[in-house]
């Protein structure tokens, strides 16, 4: 693992577009608008997107707030909403923040959309918008609109895949205005466009892009079957017939095909829930490891979806990890990397194992026993290497701070045996002398509270580097250096909103060394040791320039 050197400076271009505020107040706002917008209540979102853009009307958030309500007035049907949209666009200015002008060409393009007719400039236009979008909800809406414009069926069907994808795996979004933003128009939609495409690949593409098990994959199959037939092609295309019903299937027989070009990775990450910014990192960092291989595919699951607390509260209802493994093994993954919650591990081995598929782990346990590739430390090796930074720094008594969600109950309890190990008492949290001990997850909102505290402190704190704190003076604590690929991403005081995860590098090795061992020439060592490489590192070893905001 890598950890780079990272602290707090002045506030960089950009903070509030990334829904960051200049003050507490300021980000208390932002949650609130943003927690209506997911919860879906419109009326109550508006009202206070709208206090935001008149607090702030010539700052990067009041841009920001404008076009939340430009997404709103596009929720409204008809002429008149597209219209006010248009208006709010009109009243930003021409030259903005590169994060408020990704966004505002993701609103144009929904004005656009709403026309309703074949736009094959825009269509291309969207296929690099969104591969710019990290955030699923803005995603989704560059799919929808996407399904509006494209000039032929086979994109706009692969469009609409992905959006039922998404709600597969939870995703909501501020409404479009368009066909993809209820279940039965979608249906619709798709039930319209199947008929008249004649690609088969262009069949193939979409079977890939749906979930497991979803009710259209019967269809597509027939479709493809079809046109394959038509063109001599069926047995090209045998891998994406197995979603035929059993009857069918006995008149024409079809077999996967285990020689299939491409390479299918599977990926466990936390895609949602209190720690998805995790999933994030994870997301970006596999998407890294395999640019520029066209032979290898990434198939991603949520592993937020296994944790009991997550349904106890109504967020999600449970999927147990075996369901997500055997998924992705159905889904034509050959090899499987993940999960990265400790608590899903020991499941997610024996589902593996009871699949018969290798799985890379990155958080492995701390027992011996039959894993096929263990990638990063263990919870003991973490532990002891937290306990080892305080011992070294002088402490005595320290307090340890874990995330609440998921609980990490391993976790203390590896930390508080390590601790005591090197004579270091664990004190109650509050305790003046004590020194602190950031371990584990944290979701974005507990990760800048600690940063803010952390610059305040007279003496260095420990940081796990899979905490991700950006602008923590003190010792941190990663995964050492032998036989890793390194960062994929440099942070300086210039770039200090967000630290590098630990996690999110273990994952970047872990696809590499699985594509190298199942097709060696397919996996690219891009970015292979791109940036120092150290086990301990101090996060302030330069002082940053002077704040030039309050914050």
């Amino acid at each position: 693992m890598v950890v780079l050197s990272a602290c707090a400076g002045a506030t960089p271009p950009g903070r509030a577009a990334l829904a960051l505020g200049d003050t507490v107040g300021d980000d208390a706002a932002l949650r609130a608008a943003e927690r209506a917008l997911v919860e879906g209540d419109l009326p109550r979102a508006r009202e206070l997107w709208a206090a935001l853009e008149r607090r702030h009307p010539r700052d990067a958030l009041g841009r920001h707030a404008a076009l939340r309500l430009a997404r709103l007035d596009l929720a409204a049907p008809g002429e008149a909403g597209v219209g006010a949209a248009r208006a709010r666009l009109e009243g930003l200015p021409s030259t903005l923040d590169a994060t408020l002008a990704l966004r505002r060409s993701l609103v144009t393009a929904l004005v656009t959309a709403r026309a309703g007719r074949p736009d094959a400039a825009l269509s291309r236009s969207l296929v690099t918008l969104r591969g710019r979008f990290v955030d699923a909800p803005e995603v989704v809406a560059a799919d929808c609109a996407q399904v509006a414009v494209a000039p032929t069926a086979g994109p706009a069907l692969e469009a609409l895949a992905r959006v039922e994808g998404a709600v597969g795996l939870g995703v909501r979004w501020i409404p479009t205005g368009l066909a993809c933003d209820e279940s039965a128009t979608r249906t619709e939609r798709f039930e319209a466009l199947l008929p008249t495409v004649e690609e088969p690949g262009e069949v193939a593409a979409v079977l890939d892009a749906l979930p497991a098990s979803h009710p259209w994959r019967t269809p597509l199959a027939r479709r493809l079957r079809a046109v394959a037939e038509a063109r001599g092609e069926v047995r090209r295309w045998m891998s994406h017939l197995a979603d035929l019903p059993d009857d069918e299937a006995a008149l024409r027989p079809v077999v996967r095909d285990d020689a299939e070009a491409v390479l299918r990775i599977g990926v466990l990450a936390p895609l949602s829930g209190s720690v998805a910014n995790v999933g994030v990192e994870v997301v970006r960092s596999v998407q890294q490891a395999v640019e520029g291989s066209s032979g290898v595919e990434l198939m991603l699951e949520d592993e937020s979806r296994a944790l009991p607390l997550r349904a106890a509260v109504g967020q999600v209802a449970v999927t147990p990890i075996e369901a997500l493994v055997r998924s992705l093994r159905e889904r034509g993954a050959v090899v499987i990397v993940g999960p990265a919650l400790d608590a899903n591990v020991p499941a997610a081995l024996a589902a593996a194992s009871a699949q018969g598929v290798p799985l890379w782990v990155p958080t492995p346990p701390d027992a011996a026993r039959d894993v096929a590739h263990a990638v990063g430390p263990t919870l003991r090796q973490r532990a002891d290497a937290m306990a080892a930074a305080a011992a070294r720094g002088g402490a005595t008594r320290v307090a340890l701070h874990l995330p609440t969600l998921p609980p990490d109950a391993s976790l203390e309890a590896a930390l508080r045996a390590a601790m005591a190990r090197q004579g270091v008492a664990v004190a109650r949290r509050g305790e003046a002398a004590a020194r602190h001990v950031i371990a584990g997850f944290f979701d974005e909102e507990s990760q800048r509270r600690w940063a803010a505290a952390a610059a305040r402190s007279p003496t260095p704190w420990v940081i796990d580097g899979r905490a991700a704190i950006a602008g923590t003076p003190g010792h941190w604590v990663g995964l050492p250096p032998a036989g890793g690929h390194g960062a994929y991403v440099a942070l300086s005081c210039s770039r200090s909103d967000r630290a590098p995860t630990e996690i999110a590098a273990l994952y970047y090795d872990a696809v590499i060394e699985a594509a190298r061992a199942l097709r060696p020439i397919a996996a690219a060592p891009a970015l292979r040791r791109d940036g120092a490489l150290v086990s301990v590192g101090v996060a302030s070893a330069a002082e940053c320039p002077a704040p030039d905001s309050g914050r």
